[in-house]
């Protein structure tokens, strides 16, 4: 396992970038990505970075390739979906391995992040679950509750996220088209 590797993912997302970046559609930001981390989503996604889920720290950088930067490289792909159970299966591996006591409060939150992601909604309830235990001393927990309830509304309502439909080429049904027409109906 290459810990510089793994360091400089977590130093590029948790030190040199901000909430901000993390969050809004940003070519620019996107583009930081794709120049430094590319090569290493491509081999974490053909399982050359697999020895990284033997420790909390590496696994945390692994989440943050296969469900964050992908989620930048490919906006609007559908390759930008395409390691989401893989993340997910990380995410429980991990919590078995009580990774999640090994964290700081904001890594907890990047490391749950793909159970809200997961158009399951056992996904979704597991995830308020473990919330409820390792989040709850985060300063921001209220909101991030807030934003995570809204998101399993959504899966409650119709089973999936109606705004990756076009994306994944997948027929909307009217109540999601008309869905789609309101605000925060994507993410």
């Amino acid at each position: 396992m290459s810990l510089s590797k793994y360091q400089e993912v977590l130093d590029f997302w948790f030190k040199e970038s901000s909430s901000k970046d993390h969050w809004a559609k940003n070519d620019e930001y996107d583009q930081k990505i794709r120049d430094r981390f590319l090569v290493d989503v491509e081999k974490a996604i053909k399982n050359e970075y697999d020895d990284w889920q033997d420790e909390a720290k590496s696994s945390l950088a692994l989440i943050i390739l296969l469900d964050q930067f992908s989620r930048n490289l490919f906006r609007n792909d559908p390759k930008s979906y395409s390691q989401d159970t893989k993340a997910r299966l990380l995410v429980t591996e991990g919590v078995d391995r009580q990774y999640l006591d090994e964290l700081e409060t904001s890594e907890k939150f990047f490391y749950l992040l793909p159970l809200i992601h997961s158009e399951d909604l056992q996904d979704h309830i597991y995830l308020h679950q473990l919330g409820e235990v390792f989040l709850k001393n985060n300063p921001n927990y209220e909101h991030i509750k807030k934003s995570w309830n809204d998101h399993t509304v959504v899966i409650k309502k119709f089973g999936r996220y109606p705004h990756r439909n076009e994306i994944l080429n997948r027929k909307s049904t009217p109540e999601e088209i008309e869905f789609l027409k309101g605000p925060n109906s994507s993410w």
